[in-house]
């Protein structure tokens, strides 16, 4: 993922902006709520296994 640390602030921004449309198009509100919710756990788990 060596990519991802060479994009600016403002890139990964747009980068998740993007992504996030993309994948909610086609889902109901509830879908969309569900892998939000899924999506932010990821993050915490991920911020408290680096130690960060």
């Amino acid at each position: 993922m060596d990519f991802l640390s060479h994009l600016s602030g403002c890139e990964l921004v747009s980068l998740a902006t993007i992504l996030a449309v993309t994948i909610s198009q086609n889902l109901s509100p509830d879908e969309i709520d569900t892998l939000g919710n899924f999506f932010s756990a990821l993050g915490q788990n991920l911020s408290t296994i680096s130690g960060t």
